[in-house]
């Protein structure tokens, strides 16, 4: 017993040492941000023995999907698990509370309209409360001089449900719409407006809670975009619906900058104890502010009841609960070395260093790897990796080695097609040596950067996961491989023969009677919490059933009986499913997104009035870049000119011309590349297109050379604002020659005029497939360019400016 106490009393001695440090952004084991990946807008809620945050899925350029729910037992071990619903473009501020009927309610936003979906579980499957997928339970302007957005349920004492929404509250005479619903949270018995002259500056993210009696409503002010970001409140203790009396700032940014931009937040009651749980921008900081991360902080009051201001930390609040791992990360704070690395803000260490707020970024979109030397051999049961972006896949190899010279493999992921975080592989082996090679991406332009990779000793598989996921798409002739579940390997044809087919709408496998499939892992435990299912063909339609009778102790055994045996659609979770759960599966099949295409193929297009000689009337331009096909007038024909000892096409604002050909796909998503022109432009209009690489006319799907002095966008425009570029001096171009050059690595955009560097930004794209360029105007037919063209280049590669 004294030896227990002693060893605890230096353990917290320790442990208050260690917090009494100052804790950095990039400090090893930092606890803010608590979620590795960028995502925005949190609630978080706790429903059983389990903790859930719902957020707007971040990073991907304006907040946009896929629909997600991270939870975790512990508050400190949290594992990404997607859901059905919303299935919208926009999948903003999320919000989910359990109602008195025993049903899950999600509200979440679009611009601008709030909607409600309806669950018997805190993960779904949803489906939108009001019938039809987008249906609108609060359109905008529901109440007057309310824009709305960004729901927010609170549940009063006596039950009674409100919903808060708002953004752009800070107009005269507007502010935050709220409402009581009704009974059935399918509309409301009454509605007002919560003006800003009881809530000061309200912009957005409303958010209401009651401690002893007052009603705290808090909220964002200024701009989520940069350091102005902060959470303000008011009280009130007449009601929900107020009226309110504004007390002051909550949180802001920190004096160093590091805490950047901190807001829409919601509250965690654990205990007697509250917690305030927010996003703020990533470190170093992204452009736009598109790349935030969830926070926690504690809330403490004065004994008046109001907030005492939050100072946001990089520490966090830690766990809430015995934490799920059994054994201890063995990479951590170890020796790494990679192929490569971006700069001096996205090291290798950071892939070790147990701090979600951190990332080793490598300096291409190719392969490229990491090492780690755990300093002595060590027995590895499991590797956790975190990647990026939690909600797109990646392919990977992770080899082991003793000596660092002979290497084996532990799990490949190199036809990996299921997103996750943490990427959970098992094996059995004795290394001193763990090295990880990233080799695809579903998404091109998302390198294989990692917030962290730990390496265990034990069998880690507290992680709620799909373990396997099989379609009659993942036999290859000789095996069915599980490359849709976390598990990977392969179903090994033991006896009997396979084929696959076509039935029912599905692809399918057939087992031809008596044969046999084996799928092999230690983790696979039938006495374990796990769900299997399967659909089966029979009777001319498909039949989802239970899987069980395959389950056995180590391994997953599929035998065929006297008759033939077909088969899709293989699911193993290691979690428990909800009878609702099973039912959506068994009307839902497996998707399989193929992999971005990662074989550069160079120059795509070039051309050149070279291939002219002064005076020719050119109807059709060919071109010279890999792609074959041509540029035809749709209009009137160019004229070739010599301009400045240039020979150049004339355009006049009437000519615009348009490709025979597409681009291929390895210029899609935020894939890198390099736009070469010679320009030259007699006088500069505001806006004016001299091609436009893209046929898609979304926010960031563009990317399209302008010409024009509008100092926003007048020279590159991606239509997304801030990722815009435009040149101050524009008009001293005018009548001269410009060499324009323009280089995207897939994190850094680069804009050079006449090899001057007068644009250097991060940005992310989100370009679609691209059925045609267009020269002289944009895609939707705006923006006529007046002026000479003499040549226009564009690669589907980086290729810096001093490298030309």
């Amino acid at each position: 017993m004294k030896k227990q106490v002693l060893t605890g009393l230096f353990l917290g001695m320790a442990l208050q040492a260690v917090y009494s440090q100052k804790v950095e952004w990039n400090t090893p084991g930092a606890g803010n941000p608590f979620i590795p990946g960028y995502f925005a807008d949190p609630t978080v809620k706790k429903f059983g023995d389990t903790y859930y945050v719902y957020a707007t899925t971040d990073g991907s350029g304006a907040g946009f999907g896929p629909a997600q729910v991270w939870c975790s037992k512990d508050f400190e071990n949290w594992t990404i698990m997607p859901m059905n619903w919303p299935n919208s473009h926009w999948i903003w501020a999320p919000d989910v509370m359990k109602h008195t009927d025993g049903t899950y309610r999600m509200f979440y936003c679009q611009p601008c309209n709030v909607y409600e979906g309806m669950a018997e579980t805190p993960r779904g499957p949803w489906k939108n409360v009001l019938g039809e997928s987008e249906a609108v339970l609060v359109p905008d302007r529901f109440v007057k001089n309310a824009i709305t957005l960004d729901g927010q349920s609170f549940v009063d004492d006596d039950g009674s449900v409100y919903l808060y929404w708002g953004t752009w509250g800070i107009y005269k005479g507007f502010g935050c719409g709220a409402g009581k619903m009704t009974p059935d949270m399918k509309g409301f018995v009454e509605t007002k407006l919560i003006p800003n002259t009881e809530i000061k500056d309200f912009f957005e993210a409303p958010f209401v809670m009651k401690r002893n009696g007052i009603y705290y409503f808090m909220y964002s002010s200024d701009s989520c975009h940069d350091s102005t970001y902060h959470v303000q409140y008011a009280t009130s203790t007449v009601g929900p619906l107020g009226p309110y009396t504004y007390r002051g700032t909550v949180l802001k940014t920190s004096a160093d900058g590091t805490v950047h931009g901190p807001g829409h937040h919601s509250i965690l009651k654990e205990g007697d104890n509250y917690y305030i749980v927010y996003h703020r921008h990533d470190n170093p900081h992204s452009n736009r502010g598109f790349h935030r991360q969830l926070c926690i902080d504690k809330l403490e009051f004065n004994a008046d009841g109001s907030i005492v201001p939050v100072e946001g930390t990089h520490s966090g609040v830690g766990a809430f609960a015995k934490s799920i791992l059994k054994s201890k990360n063995l990479a951590y704070g170890k020796p790494v070395k990679a192929s490569s690395y971006y700069d001096a803000n996205f090291l290798p260490e950071y892939a070790v260093d147990d701090n979600n707020g951190t990332l080793w970024r490598p300096k291409t979109m190719g392969q490229e790897w990491i090492e780690i030397d755990l300093q002595k051999v060590e027995k590895i049961r499991t590797i956790w990796t975190q990647f990026e972006y939690g909600t797109s896949y990646y392919q990977y190899l992770i080899e082991t080695s003793v000596d660092g010279k002979q290497w084996k493999v532990f799990a490949d992921k190199r036809h990996n097609y299921l997103a996750g975080s943490p990427m959970v592989d098992f094996g059995e082996t004795d290394a001193r040596y763990v090295r990880l090679t990233t080799t695809g991406t579903q998404k091109n332009g998302f390198a294989g950067a990692l917030w962290n990779i730990k390496v265990f000793g034990a069998y880690e598989t507290a992680s709620p996961q799909l373990w396997m996921g099989l379609s009659g798409l993942d036999w290859n002739g000789t095996e069915w491989k599980n490359d849709g579940g976390m598990l990977g390997g392969i179903f090994r044809l033991t006896t009997g023969q396979v084929s696959r087919k076509r039935i029912g709408g599905q692809e399918a496998i057939v087992l031809a009677p008596g044969t046999q499939l084996e799928f092999e892992s230690p983790v696979i435990n039938p006495k374990e919490e796990h769900t299997a299912t399967v659909w089966v063909y029979e009777n001319n339609r498909w039949t989802s059933k239970s899987a069980e009778d395959y389950v056995q102790r180590g391994k997953v055994v599929i035998q065929a009986p006297g008759r033939e045996l077909v088969l899709t659609n293989f699911r193993y979770y290691n979690w428990k499913q909800e009878e609702v759960e099973k039912a959506y599966d068994a009307t839902v099949g497996l998707v399989r997104v193929e992999a971005s295409d990662r074989v550069k193929k160079g120059l795509l297009v070039s051309m050149t009035a070279e291939d002219f000689a002064v005076g020719d009337t050119v109807p059709y331009i060919p071109n010279k870049g890999v792609v074959e096909g041509y540029f035809e007038a749709r209009k009137a024909p160019v004229v070739v000119e010599e301009v400045q000892g240039k020979k150049a096409f004339r355009f006049e604002g009437k000519q615009f011309f348009r490709s025979s050909f597409m681009l291929p796909a390895t210029l899609r998503d935020n894939a890198p590349y390099t736009l070469e022109a010679w320009v030259l432009n007699l006088e500069l209009a505001e806006n004016e297109c001299v091609a436009d690489f893209t046929s898609s006319h979304d926010e960031l799907e563009k990317i399209m050379l302008v010409n024009g002095t509008e100092p926003r966008c007048g020279m590159l425009n991606h239509y997304g604002f801030y990722e815009d570029v435009g040149y101050k001096d524009a008009q001293s171009l005018a009548g001269k020659w410009q060499h324009i050059y323009v280089v995207f690595d897939g994190r850094i955009e680069k804009v050079y005029i006449n090899d001057q560097l007068i644009s250097s930004k991060d940005i992310q794209l989100l370009i679609k497939p691209i059925q045609f360029v267009t020269l002289g105007q944009n895609a939707e037919g705006n923006w006529p360019f007046s002026g000479y063209v003499h040549a226009l280049k564009i690669w589907d590669e980086a290729l810096p400016l001093e490298h030309k």
